[in-house]
């Protein structure tokens, strides 16, 4: 048979092939140039259909071109059928990193459960009581004292001399972030059914206590996988957390006895979100303030919402949107203590005292995903971001809201911002990049760092990137110049961080770990 024959047999399976290539290499493009969302899924599971589509194309195709011999369909079939029952006793599951890049997970690999039950099982418990006295270089709410990402830890300017790991053990999933108050530590982790709160000693890992309820939030894994997101708050040794499914518990912090408890989803007649409440509690001025957010088909006023946070009674409810997955913000504007809420629709103040609502700047974005922590940038102004179709913007808030400027330049779809000395250093595509907090002119962008989080201190950032490692870079709008990089996870890390002192408290989905970064006097 003359070769010129050989195009033209195989055009159906190479374009069987082409098409969910062509859809993958987009796929990975619109990720890495962070197009919204909602057009990177619609890619996505066309690009899924494809695939099945371009085995059931070949598949035929191979067996009915009358020039392959029986034979040989036959040993085809064969080892279609072997590898396919390869695939199904090999493969337990497939997770998915920041840009939806497949990681797959083999049924001989232990789980994170298993790994977790093993350790449980031989653990030796603290031997001292939690004393959960806030210090001054402790982090004890989500992105520290403040909420801004900032710490006082003084660093080494390099790290010739290298982290050290001081522990590390296995934890519950989930994405929830990490509390240091005291001699303690303090997470969120799903175990089995239950969604557990968990005291560790901050100095061993051993664990202190747990308290556990019957609750778990459970998505697809190309979601993010299952379990609780938020970070606890401790005050006055008490210990305030609320679950991937709405429970907002006030504990005791030496012994982990309930206080008081409350849904709010239940409570504010709303529904949750697609990836769960992720939105940390903000406790402030005697009161825990969450955003369980309405019912898009029931628009009632219970937004945002304030409890006693003695006695957990609620003091007020207002707004009347969806919910965001970003947290509550205490800020000071206009000589007002309020409550800054980044929500689906928008960005808005809620006056603490009552929840009168202040001001409202809308913003929003494909599927509700606004995620980033807003950043305070001056005595009235606020840095908000998101997806790219929206970028970031500054907003002045005296009197009527009013956009100072707003670009493209830092969308700031999964990674909290900070800032420092008039610029704003955040992660866009997991790239790192500076901008002047003025005026929104891009002073540089590198590295890759995937979906990680970031912290600053002294002067320098701390990153800790997707992939698992450490990176110290300087904060620095003149040049981006990296410090230092250590590795510390094998797997995908999106956790947000606490830095206490010069001891890094990180954790993903599977680990627990404390760091002791280099320091100076």
């Amino acid at each position: 048979m003359p070769n010129s024959s050989w195009p033209r047999r195989l055009r159906v399976p190479l374009l069987a092939v082409a098409v969910p290539t062509s859809l993958w290499v987009l796929l990975r493009a619109m990720n890495r140039f962070q197009f919204a969302l909602e057009h990177v899924m619609t890619v996505q599971t066309l690009f899924i259909f494809s695939v099945m589509l371009s085995v059931l194309t070949q598949a035929g195709w191979f067996l009915l071109s009358r020039w392959i011999p029986g034979r040989v369909k036959l040993a085809a079939v064969g080892l279609a059928v072997l590898c396919g029952a390869a695939v199904f006793w090999t493969v337990r599951t497939v997770e998915f990193d920041g840009e939806m890049a497949p990681h797959v997970r083999l049924r001989w690999e232990p789980t994170a459960e298993d790994k977790l039950a093993e350790f449980r099982k031989d653990a030796t418990p603290a031997a001292d009581a939690a004393d959960l006295t806030v210090g001054p270089d402790d982090s004890p709410a989500f992105r520290g004292p403040a909420g801004d990402g900032v710490s006082s830890a003084k660093l080494a300017d390099d790290w010739a001399t290298p982290p050290r790991v001081v522990w590390r053990h296995p934890v519950g999933s989930g994405h929830a972030g990490v509390a240091v108050a005291g001699n303690s530590l303090l997470t969120l982790e799903q175990r089995g059914l239950e969604e557990a709160v968990v005291c560790y000693d901050r100095d061993t890992g051993r664990e202190r206590w747990a308290f556990a309820q019957p609750a778990k939030f459970a998505t697809s894994e190309p979601m993010g996988g299952d379990g609780p997101r938020t970070t606890p708050s401790v005050v006055d040794g008490l210990v305030y957390a609320l679950g991937g499914a709405g429970d907002l518990v006030c504990l005791d912090g030496k012994t982990g006895a309930k206080k008081w408890g409350v849904n709010i989803l239940a409570d504010a007649g709303a529904v949750n979100l697609e990836w769960g409440m992720s939105g940390s509690p903000l406790v402030a001025d005697g009161k825990v303030v969450v955003n369980p957010g309405v019912d898009p088909k029931s628009n009632q006023n219970r937004a945002v919402a304030a409890y006693d946070r003695y006695t957990g009674a609620k003091l007020w409810a207002a707004g009347g949107h969806p919910a965001g997955y970003a947290s509550p913000l205490r800020a000071d504007f206009n000589g007002v203590t309020q409550a800054v809420v980044f929500d689906a629709a928008g960005v808005g103040g809620y006056a603490l005292a009552d929840g009168k609502e202040l001001w409202r700047q809308p913003w929003k974005t494909d599927m509700g995903m606004n995620s980033a922590q807003p950043v305070r940038v001056g005595p009235s102004r606020l840095f908000v971001g998101s997806e790219l179709s929206l970028g970031g913007a500054v907003i002045d808030v005296a009197g009527s809201p009013t956009e100072v400027w707003k670009n493209r330049t830092l969308a700031a779809r999964f990674t909290s911002p900070v800032f420092h000395d008039g610029h704003l250093y955040g992660l866009k595509a997991g790239r790192l990049v500076c901008v002047d907090a003025a005026t929104g002119k891009k002073q540089w962008d590198d590295g890759n760092y995937g979906s990680g989080q970031l912290l600053l201190a002294d002067g320098k950032l701390v990153i800790t990137a997707e992939k698992g490692f450490i990176a110290l870079v300087k904060a620095d709008p003149a040049e981006y110049a990296e410090l230092g990089r250590f590795a510390v996870f094998a797997d995908r890390t999106w956790n947000v961080p606490a830095l206490a002192g010069r001891r890094l408290y990180m954790r993903n989905h599977r680990e627990l770990t404390c760091v002791e970064l280099p320091g100076r006097n």
